[in-house]
């Protein structure tokens, strides 16, 4: 598949060389065009250094024609002493000639100039901005007497582990460019800085491929896949499905299409032909470099490594021991309607870290709301079918009755009697009524034999409302869903690409939902789950409430506090219970 998707970009690359000359350029976008040359220039020279000087495809040899006919000018060549801010523009053409074979003791003599001048190598730059620049200098063969790469690594976005949930866009670029120049794009094992960690640097990346994946981002997934196989990982499932994504988007000309919003405003007018180049060379560039990252002999090849484990349940009982607490106290003043969920959160809470007394107390209270209520009728047909079966489930483990919950569960289980199917979403109901001992095992087999989670996933729901119908669906249990995991797997995805704009827009609600969602469908150790269960965990206050709402209303705050703790602590008790000790 690799072949293919290198073949027919660097074929539509040749086809279009011509672009890449500035002084064909259009006076407002002859910056763009310089750019551009450098980028295919560093492709032709990468291949060419695999292919020790010459080229095994015709296509690689015009492009490499084109970028030489440009590099001889002095009227390219000489801007380097002019504009010494643009100094890796200039490095990197000549760097492309020099892994060509083409030397050229002006064109060095010229960016060696510009290196000595005090500034064109020493103004600030962002780490991986600064790393680009030691490469480029390496592959050009110029002296500078800066800091080794290395020595730049620590400071770099990608030995932060950063959370993949809360990355933007440029955040990810300086993430790929880093792992393309610290490794010579795969061809050397950098001095990693201490407690760097390769198996969670390649989840980080894996993760990130699947985000955009998901976004449909071609030019970030041709990157993100480069930067696997720069790590030496050929063969993991996510470089299969990130090939399999670049052959499905790559036009027949071998385009690759880059992501809305590549040009900036100034460079929207123009013909189709030159938008169609201006979006797509640079994503058609780096689908070309995955393919001869992928063939070059001299890239360094390991095995994939197993991914990172949870960091255990610790961090997460705790959290869950705080939020039962403040779920009890506050509980205490609250009217039946808003009892039954307060008590029926720290119920399942309580039970999942094996101390159901936990809830006692706020069960307790329950109980006297509705007995105090029952000159009219307790509406626990309203509640919601999680919250009262947890309900009940704490009241049995306490050792606490509630008349009017009996009645309300026999009467419910006996509405089922004799009935031959139920709802898709009633699955859920049917199995918490047996756990009870409202229903006999025939019975709940017989009514959910009926049911068939697949009509849960249709698309045009969101992402939160699928994940909450499958957890209530599977109460917890993921076997419940089927032993197929890969049937599964596109659901999955769906809910991690819905988690970082979950986190960004503060919904915790459905930042909560998906995690439960990703725990029952077999993710509860991906790293895309576990960062956003670390990004809940950082919501909880002392006091074990859960979200900020940023208000000053008194009401308007508690409110949004009672309703996030409750979503919170159910997700995480139901991870707890999914994590291996």
């Amino acid at each position: 598949m690799w072949r293919m998707v290198e073949h027919g970009a660097v074929s539509w690359l040749a086809a279009h060389r011509t672009r890449f000359d500035p002084d064909a350029a259009d006076e407002g976008r002859v910056l763009f065009v310089r750019k551009a040359l450098v980028e295919v220039a560093l492709l032709v020279g990468l291949r060419a250094r695999a292919e020790s000087g010459s080229f095994d495809d015709a296509d690689y040899q015009m492009l490499f024609d084109q970028v030489t006919a440009v590099a001889a000018r002095a009227s390219y060549r000489e801007l380097v002493a002019r504009d010494e801010r643009a100094l890796l523009l200039y490095a990197g053409t000549y760097a492309s000639q020099r892994l060509c074979g083409q030397r050229d003791s002006e064109f060095e003599r010229l960016i060696g100039q510009a290196v000595s001048g005090r500034y064109a190598a020493c103004f600030e730059r962002v780490p991986f901005r600064q790393l680009d620049l030691l490469h480029t200098l390496e592959l050009a063969g110029i002296d500078h007497g800066m800091p080794v790469a290395d020595a730049v690594l620590s400071f770099s976005l990608l030995c932060a582990n950063p959370s993949v949930l809360k990355l933007s866009d440029g955040d990810i670029y300086a993430i790929t460019h880093t792992v393309f120049y610290a490794t010579d794009f795969g061809r050397r094992v950098p001095r990693w800085p201490t407690g760097f960690d390769l198996p969670q640097a390649v989840e980080l990346l894996e993760a990130l491929s699947l985000l955009c994946r998901q976004r449909e981002n071609a030019d970030l997934v041709a990157e993100l896949l480069c930067c696997l196989l720069c790590l030496g990982i050929r063969d993991s499932p996510e470089t299969e499905r990130a090939w399999a994504f670049l052959a499905d988007v790559q036009e027949p000309s071998g385009r690759v299409a880059g992501p809305e919003g590549v040009l900036p405003p100034e460079l929207e007018n123009g013909d189709a032909e030159y938008r169609g180049w201006a979006t797509g060379y640079h994503t058609t560039i780096v689908a070309a470099l995955a393919g001869h990252i992928a063939r070059d002999a001299a890239v360094i090849r390991r095995p994939s490594p197993p991914p990172p484990r949870s960091a255990g349940k610790g961090r997460l009982e705790a959290a869950i021991r705080r939020a039962i607490a403040w779920l009890t106290d506050d509980a205490l003043e609250l009217p039946f309607d808003d009892a039954v969920p307060a008590a029926g959160a720290a119920s399942r809470a309580a039970r999942s870290v094996g101390e159901p007394q936990l809830a006692a107390r706020t069960l307790t209270h329950l109980v006297h709301c509705a007995e105090s209520a029952l000159a009219q009728p307790v509406a626990w047909g309203k509640q919601g079918v999680d919250a009262v079966a947890e309900c009940a489930r704490g009241l049995s483990a306490c050792e606490l009755a509630c008349d009017s919950l009996d009645r309300f569960l026999t009467d419910t289980a006996g509405a089922l009697t004799g009935l031959t199917a139920v709802p898709t979403t009633a699955a859920g109901g049917v199995r918490r009524l047996q756990d009870l001992g409202r229903l006999t095992a025939q019975q709940a087999d017989s009514l959910l034999a009926s049911t068939d989670p697949a009509s849960l996933l249709a698309e045009d729901h969101a992402p939160a409302v699928t994940a909450v119908a499958l957890a209530q669906y599977a109460d917890g249990q993921p076997l419940r869903l089927g032993d197929d995991a890969s049937a599964w797997h596109s659901v999955a995805e769906r809910f991690a690409a819905a988690l970082p704009t979950a986190c960004r827009s503060y919904r915790l609600e459905e930042v909560a939902a998906l995690i439960q969602g990703l725990g029952v469908l077999g993710w509860a150790d991906h790293r895309i789950t576990r960062d956003g269960t670390d990004f809940l965990l950082c919501q909880q206050h002392p006091t074990g409430a859960f979200g900020y709402p940023a208000r000053d209303d008194h009401q308007e705050r508690a409110t949004a506090q009672r309703i996030w703790t409750r979503s919170c602590v159910v997700a995480l008790s139901c991870l707890y219970n999914l994590y291996d000790e």
